[in-house]
């Protein structure tokens, strides 16, 4: 069964860290966990590319103190520019995951209804090794106040984020609620592009309409399937290899 996001409240958007040239940089606090417990602020971020950033963003992310600057970009997608941490020191690790717009040709017709969910799958059965390592600095404490994301920030940052949430014991309708924020997000990105790289706008316009969706319900599958196939999120990342004494201390130091 497949649970729906509940409406998104106004302080929850507040969540959204504002930046002239990054979109969807929001702050994973907030939440409350299932026992009514309440996610840190200011430890866990999730956004877009990050290789374009103003000098006033700059400022911005010094000022959350960023520390951590995890990118789930190919190496490929990385020609483009990579964080610019001349101008502001981080720890930046490239800790790739495949990168599912390359191929779009199930993302038509008949397909277009499996396609997120499939490529999601993908991601975490290929990218296993990926992941493991994302999580491997994630849970650390040293790490925060981290950041990572991907080019939109919605399919392969959309899923750390949701394995993370689910961890920590976020209820799932929130864990959709907070995926599904994106869609906002992607359509400032394109009236952005559409201002700076019109040809590029155009081309992303053109793409099948469910590769720009962030809709709760493709990523409401992939946490069943994670359910069924590894009893859960916890399940999953014991699998890649962490040990569940780091699980317990990321939940002591996000979980106020």
């Amino acid at each position: 069964m497949h649970e729906r996001p509940r409406e998104v409240a106004p302080e929850e958007l507040a969540r959204r860290i504002p930046l002239e040239r990054a979109f969807n940089f929001r702050d994973l606090g907030g939440y409350r966990t299932r026992d009514r417990k309440l996610l840190r602020r200011g430890k866990l971020y999730r956004s877009d590319d990050l290789f374009r950033l103003s000098d006033g963003d700059l400022v911005r992310l010094a000022d959350l103190g960023i520390r951590t600057v995890i990118d789930l970009r190919t190496e490929a997608e990385a020609v483009r520019g990579r964080f610019p941490s001349q101008k502001l020191a981080v720890d930046y690790f490239q800790n790739s995951l495949i990168d599912i717009s390359a191929d779009h040709s199930q993302a038509r017709g008949d397909g277009a209804k499996d396609y997120i969910f499939l490529r999601y799958r993908q991601i975490l059965t290929e990218g296993r090794e990926g992941i493991r390592e994302v999580f491997d600095r994630l849970v650390r404490a040293e790490a925060s106040p981290a950041v990572f994301h991907c080019v939109a920030g919605k399919d392969r940052t959309g899923l750390v984020a949701a394995i993370t949430l689910e961890v920590l014991g976020v209820e799932r309708e929130d864990v959709l609620a907070d995926y599904s924020l994106t869609e906002e997000a992607m359509r400032e990105a394109l009236a952005w592009l559409e201002e700076e790289f019109p040809d590029l706008a155009r081309r992303m316009s053109d793409l099948p309409p469910v590769v720009l969706s962030a809709k709760p319900e493709n990523l409401s599958r992939v946490l069943d399937w994670l359910d069924d196939s590894h009893g859960g999120a916890e399940g999953y990342l014991l699998s890649l290899g962490l040990a569940k004494e780091e699980l317990t201390d990321f939940r002591t130091w996000m979980l106020e």
